[in-house]
Parts: C-alpha cells; structure tokens; sequence
C-alpha cells in the first residue's frame, strides 16, 4: 500500500512556538525603592501625628469671665469655624479678640489663656451703658465713649438724649464724642442742685447746643464744651437773681456764654 502524502498549507514553522497573546493590555508591575517607601511612610506617620495632636488639643472646655451665656457661645462660634483658632496648639489670642470684639459691640477688650490641653479661658471687659439715645423710632444704649452697644431697655433710668435730626444709628458706631457723655451725664446729676429737673434732652442741629427741658416748663440751653460746673454755678446766680425780682422765664435761659445769661 502505497503511504498517503499529506499537504500541509501555510509556512512551516521554525524554532520555538510562539505563545498565544493575552487578552486585553498588561499593566508593567510598580516597585517603590527604599527610599521613596521610607519617605512615603514618614509622611503617613507624619499625617498620623497631625490629627493626633489636633484631637488632642482641640478646644473643648471655654470658661468665660465674668460668666456670660451669650460671650460663651459666640466664643465657641468663633473656634468653631477655625480649625487653627479651635485648636490650643495654634490659637492666636490676637485674632480671637478681634473676632469677639466686632461680633460683641458691648465687649470693651477680652484676654485670653491656654489651659493646655483643651482648655480656654477668656477675661471680657463689658462697656460701661451711660447715655441713652434716640433718633427717629430707635433707641440706643450709648457707653462712656459715646459708642452704640445695644438696644435701649424698657424702664431705662440713664438720662435720655433725643437727635432731632433722626439719624440712623448701628451697633458699634461711635455715635458722640466722650466729652458729650461726660457732659451729659454731669447735667443729670447736678441739675438737681439748682432745683431744677430735666424731664427732656435734645439736640438739634449740633452737639455743641443741648438743650433740656425743665419741670418748671422751659428750657436750659447749654454749651457742652464748657464745664458743666461754670454752667450750673451761673445757672443758680441766674435763678436768684430771677426769684428776687419775681421773674419766670417763659421758654428758655441761654447759658452759653461764659458769664453771661439770657433768658425770655
């Protein structure tokens, strides 16, 4: 019997076969040297130490002087929407106070201690309420700088001073000067001396000219860059003189000039 050939179509082969190709791509592996693997595992331990001392030192306990519910919470505002504020380790009393102070128009000046490791204690200095202040349908609590600090109270007993002028008054706006306070104040407590009570104070125009409103129905119109001494002395000299020849002033005595009264 003849053997059969056998025809094989294509190229021979030669050498070793050649493996089949993977599916899809292969990704080359990725080593990191010594160094790269201790410089990667410093900055982790690094970012570990971080948030450690971070929780650690984290404010957590705010003690406020004198005892104030409202300072408390802005306070704790305040830390809260800073993660280097909130934190002892960063806390910059500075910048805290600052803070406080234009959140508060009533705080005068705050100092601060760290109680490591989560403590905070802040000393606040209230402003002192001396005049009250009306313009227009506001009232305004006014301290000895003659600076807004709040709202008037109902049943206010500090003297009262209307602004004719009915001009809009902000908290933490310096509204008159100290002397003007100092002024004012001094009438309210002098006044009574000469006999006298003011049932009203008002300005118009300026805060140089105040005047008052007396029980007796007329008004004291008074210069307040002069002491309110010199005005209240020639004050009583007027009131004498006045009582000796059976005078009553109508509307008004203008003790603005040194030494000199009118009256109508």
């Amino acid at each position: 019997m003849a053997d059969r050939q056998i025809r094989t179509n294509g190229r021979p082969s030669y050498g070793r076969p050649v493996p089949p190709r993977p599916r899809g791509r292969t990704r080359p592996s990725f080593k990191l040297g010594l160094i790269p693997r201790r410089l990667l595992l410093l900055a982790i331990a690094l970012v570990v130490v971080i948030l450690g001392l971070r929780q650690v030192f984290s404010i957590r306990t705010i003690t406020v002087v004198p005892a104030n519910p409202t300072t408390a919470a802005e306070a704790k505002q305040i830390l809260g929407a800073s993660w280097s504020l909130g934190n002892a380790l960063t806390f910059n009393g500075s910048s805290f106070s600052s803070k406080l102070t234009a959140m508060d128009a009533t705080i005068k000046s705050v100092s601060t201690t760290r109680l490591l490791p989560s403590g905070l204690r802040v000393v606040v200095t209230f402003k002192q309420p001396s005049l009250g202040w009306l313009s227009g349908n506001e009232g305004h609590l006014l301290d000895v700088d003659g600076t807004a600090i709040g709202v008037l109270p109902a049943g206010n007993k500090l003297p009262v001073v209307t602004d004719d002028s009915n001009l809009p008054v902000t908290a933490g706006q310096a509204v008159v000067a100290p002397r003007f306070v100092s002024f004012v104040t001094g009438v309210s407590k002098q006044l009574p001396n000469t006999g006298l009570t003011a049932t009203k104070y008002e300005i118009k125009d300026t805060t140089f000219d105040l005047y008052v409103t007396t029980n007796k129905g007329y008004q004291l119109i008074l210069d307040t860059s002069r002491p309110v001494g010199d005005e209240m002395g020639d004050l009583t000299a007027v009131l004498n003189n006045l009582k000796q020849t059976g005078k009553t002033p109508a509307q008004y005595i203008d003790l603005r000039i040194a030494g000199r009264a009118y009256y109508k």
